[in-house]
């Protein structure tokens, strides 16, 4: 027998997608967040990724594997990958002239992240998520933001982590793209367009050095810059917008975490356990605010 209010939809339970944004190695944090997850049996309806992020946004979509497993297997896959230089993309920028340029520029050789990349799913497609996956990436030609939702998780990942001067862009259903962070870093938006309730967003905000000795130094204190500004903004703007309720989850690093730190990877985990931790009572209050029908105004009422 159903109780309740007569005429009144039943409960409907919140749609929650997991957002992870562009950083590199720390987007392993991820792993801690799904952790927590878990532990607290809160169910994911959605995931999103960008740049390092829509590794473990695939991870999250596949579901099934334990989440230490899941440390371990990327621990594996990835050890050795990012490092080895490309001296003939090198050459080419020095000498264009006999050697001619390429669009798709780069310092180091990327058939070993290719390799990672392909280990990691498997041969899998979008079609064999167990729930909706998307992925973030920008046109290089164009720089619009373009979202992946269907084809092979190889590609789809590869154009997403594209990072500029590191790994050339990636041809994905006749377009060219590159990492998703360089137009949307927290993309946020696609979680709320694909219709989640609630949004549970994962950003990292660069560490900014005092210390500018050289001018890789400072370009790279620059970006960081931006890049920080440009996060902070989109989550503004996103909590403005009232589409869904977002919440922000932000680990804090006291160090820094560099792409071959494969080693911190636990440090890295424990980051995102402990970010997602603080926000469970909040998410449980939503869940169940959501999730309770509207009362009827009571007779008589103002």
């Amino acid at each position: 027998m159903k109780h309740g209010h007569p005429g009144l939809p039943e409960p409907r339970k919140p749609k929650v997608g997991v957002v992870i944004g562009s950083g590199g190695l720390k987007c392993a944090a991820a792993l801690g967040v799904l952790k927590v997850l878990r532990r607290e049996k809160i169910e994911i309806d959605m995931a999103v990724g960008c740049s390092g992020g829509s590794l473990f946004a695939t991870a999250i979509a596949m579901g099934g594997q334990d989440v230490d497993e899941m440390a371990e297997r990327f621990a594996r896959g990835w050890a050795g990958t990012v490092g080895r230089f490309n001296y003939r993309h090198v050459v080419s920028v020095l000498f264009p002239r006999f050697f001619g340029a390429s669009e798709r520029f780069s310092l180091y050789d990327d058939r070993k992240i290719n390799a990672a990349i392909a280990d990691w799913v498997q041969g899998r497609s979008f079609a064999d998520t167990r729930i909706p996956l998307y992925l973030a990436a920008t046109d290089f030609t164009t720089g619009e933001k373009v979202v992946i939702s269907q084809g092979d998780l190889t590609d789809a990942i590869r154009a997403s982590v594209a990072i500029p001067l590191v790994l050339p862009p990636w041809p994905v259903q006749g377009r060219l793209l590159f990492d998703g962070g360089a137009s949307n870093p927290v993309p946020v938006d696609i979680a709320t367009r694909e219709g989640c309730d609630i949004v549970i967003a994962m950003g990292f905000e660069e560490t900014v050095d005092n210390a500018a000795a050289t001018a890789v130094d400072l370009a790279t204190r620059v970006l960081s810059i931006t890049v920080n500004h440009f996060i902070r903004a989109q989550y503004a703007a996103h909590s403005l917008a009232h589409h869904a309720e977002i919440i922000p989850v932000l680990p804090t690093f006291d160090h820094a975490v560099g792409l071959r730190d494969l080693h911190q990877l636990p440090y890295v985990m424990a980051m995102g356990e402990a970010a997602a931790e603080k926000e469970i009572p909040y998410l449980r209050r939503l869940l169940a605010a959501r999730a309770a029908p509207a009362l009827p105004p009571q007779e008589g009422a103002a």
